[in-house]
């Protein structure tokens, strides 16, 4: 089960802010030194199986890396989100050739014989920086800066992202959410970006 809060961030300068700040509430951050180039590409059937069965599939390449994600139907508020999510290394976002048995046999559970197709294209340049309690990394917050990109239509974005960790619980996740709101203005996103990508793919030109 994925727990993070999503945020949309307005103010240009506050990811200066928050990168020049050590500690956070009782937690120290630790910051991450590498700026990570991520490109994600979304995949559905063309009878969009997975967008009716709320699941999301993706791709995504970073560092010389290929993951793919599987993610469930959701439940957000405020900005909190709360689903399912089966991650691994592979390249193939075919799921006959998976590894992992489960997301496997889910997801071909909800697209039945049809073949997957891209949808949608993301590039991300997100920087980490852990939270730690205790010398333990509880949470990790996740700063996104980028661009989804669908046929003939673009939208740039600035998020911030925080994923509570296996040592994490959802207090330290509402602690960490008030403490940074002393310093910038968060805006709760109750969408995923596959969903805002999927509007924009439906918005007029």
């Amino acid at each position: 089960m994925e727990i993070e809060a999503k945020f949309r961030i307005d103010q240009p300068a506050a990811f200066a802010i928050l990168r020049a700040l050590n500690t956070l509430d009782t937690y120290t951050l630790h910051h991450e030194p590498h700026l990570e180039q991520q490109l994600n590409t979304y995949y559905d059937t063309a009878s969009g199986h997975l967008r009716a069965a709320r699941y999301g599939l993706r791709t995504r390449v970073v560092d010389g890396r290929t993951l793919i994600t599987l993610k469930g139907p959701g439940v957000a508020h405020n900005g909190i989100h709360q689903r399912m999510e089966w991650e691994f290394e592979w390249a193939d976002p075919n799921p006959a050739t998976w590894p992992h048995a489960d997301a496997r046999a889910q997801l071909v559970s909800i697209m039945g014989a049809e073949q997957l197709f891209p949808i949608l294209t993301i590039q991300t340049e997100r920087r980490h920086i852990l939270a730690l309690r205790d010398q333990q990394a509880v949470a990790e917050l996740s700063l996104d800066v980028g661009s989804m990109i669908v046929p003939g239509k673009t939208a740039v974005f600035r998020e911030l992202e925080i994923e509570v960790l296996p040592a994490g619980t959802a207090a330290d996740l509402d602690r960490l959410v008030v403490a940074l709101r002393q310093h910038m203005t968060l805006v709760p996103e109750n969408r995923s970006k596959l969903e805002r990508g999927l509007a924009l793919l439906a918005s007029d030109p």
